[in-house]
Parts: C-alpha cells; structure tokens; sequence
C-alpha cells in the first residue's frame, strides 16, 4: 500500500534572513496552508486556510532543543517531530513488510532544500530512516538464533533529478554526467 507523509521544516538560512512568514501548520494528519495576512488583503484570495490531511503531518519546524550529542528532541510540551518518530511512523512499517519478505521502497519527494536528504539520511546524532532501518535489520540478523537461515540483505539508493538518476551509493566522481541509461521493456 502507499501511504503519504509531509513534514516541516525549520527555516533555512536565507528563509531567515528574508524574514520569511510561516504560513504552514499541522494539525494530526492534516497540514494547513495560509496566505500570509498581507498577501490576502492585496489580492482578496487565500484568506480561507487550505487544509490537506495525509497518512501524517510533522511538525519539525520549531520547539526542539538540542542535546549534548547534537540530537535533536522535542522540547517540553513541544509538538516537534524527531528522526525518531519519523522513522517508527514510516520506516519502521517499511521495515517490517520487507521482513516479511515483501520489495519495498520509500520515497522522498520535494523541491531542492525541502529536507529530503535530512529525514532520509540524516547528519551526525540526528539520523535518518535509512541509516535506522539499517541498524535495525543488521540487530534482528543479530538475534536470529535459527542457524539454517540465512539473510540476504540488498539496498539501493537513486536519486532523479533533471529527469537523470543517479546511483547514491557511487561516489559523485564517478557517476555517470548524464545519469544512469535508463531501459524500457517491451
């Protein structure tokens, strides 16, 4: 089954130095968009908020502090949606259908600098759904007491961009400059 997630970032460098408005919100599974008040008085459109309810909506946009490792936590009564919570909401489902022997994948969509890379991968103590799938599957291989079976493990991971896919798992030098050849079967 597909099931959908968005989440919300906090503002980027440039979003903060433009003095960017917030004009997203979630609410459970609902995310809520708004016409900043200004924009709505000029153009007499977008004073009613739009709302679109998905599988679930992440508020990672605020309300999170910093441990001394550097991963971040919600903060006291904060609504903020740790890597964590993002990976037991959808990767842990992921996990456990590929554990029952189903093919899998998840899939990040977004424009450039919406945080795909950060809930897929991650950086230092605030890793993502896929270096957290991969501790998990090698601590179940770990605890297989059974010795005649046997894994198998195999991932991919492509990016498309520019309508070119990439091999993630190749180093950027020695990709392709015109992305991988892409076949079509008959």
């Amino acid at each position: 089954s597909v099931v959908v997630g968005v989440r919300i970032r906090p503002f980027n460098d440039r979003e903060k130095t433009l003095n960017a408005q917030l004009c997203v919100d979630v609410d459970g599974p609902t995310t809520i968009l708004q016409n900043p008040p200004e924009m709505a008085l000029e153009s007499g459109k977008g004073k009613e908020a739009k709302r679109f309810t998905f599988d679930a909506s992440f508020w990672s946009h605020d309300g999170f502090q910093v441990g001394s490792d550097g991963y971040c936590s919600p903060a006291a009564g904060s609504r903020y949606a740790d890597q964590r919570t993002v990976f037991e909401t959808f990767g842990r489902r992921i996990l456990d259908s590929a554990w029952e022997g189903y093919h899998c994948c998840l899939f990040a969509y977004g424009q450039t600098g919406a945080g795909k890379s950060y809930s897929m991968v991650g950086y230092g103590a605030n890793k993502g759904i896929v270096p957290i799938s991969c501790e998990e599957i090698f601590k179940r291989i770990s605890a297989n007491t059974d010795t005649n079976l046997t894994y198998e493990v195999m991932v991919s991971m492509v990016e498309i961009y520019n309508e070119q896919v990439q091999d993630l798992l190749v180093p950027p030098k020695d990709r392709p400059k015109k992305g991988l050849e892409i076949r079509e079967s008959q």
